[in-house]
């Protein structure tokens, strides 16, 4: 189904402490699947908002520099160093850590791909993408 997709896709992610780099376990797709299509249509709707809003309103910067700081922005919003412990609680809630909540949604984005010309199959834009809504 296309949600297992996503609960894959988070299942995967190898959670490592930002203290030590010991690895700590993995993301629980099961727990965070909501959250994660959360995040991944949350940031597709914005992306497409977002240049809806540049009809009107047109940007000062080109296209391709705007679209960059959009995902620039999304990404260092959820910049954070987690404890030790607030990762392992972290594994029994629905919001994983922040850097798998955006390297999830980005993952499955093709239009980040696409402004950042990353090569298929690279971390962030791999060939198989999980996708909820088109």
């Amino acid at each position: 189904t296309k949600a297992q997709c996503f609960s894959e896709q988070y299942d995967n992610f190898v959670v490592n402490s930002d203290v030590t780099g010991d690895v700590l376990g993995n993301v629980s797709g099961k727990v965070s699947l909501g959250e994660a299509i959360a995040d991944n249509g949350g940031l597709k709707t914005s992306f497409r908002a977002y240049h809806e809003y540049l009809k009107k309103f047109p940007s000062q910067y080109t296209e391709e520099a705007g679209d960059k700081l959009f995902y620039l922005s999304f990404a260092q919003s959820k910049c954070t160093k987690y404890t030790d412990a607030h990762l392992k609680f972290l594994f029994k809630d629905p919001h994983p850590p922040n850097r798998f909540r955006v390297t999830g949604a980005l993952q499955n984005n093709a239009e980040f791909a696409r402004v950042f010309k990353c090569p298929i199959d690279s971390k962030l834009n791999p060939s198989k993408k999980c996708l909820l809504w088109e």
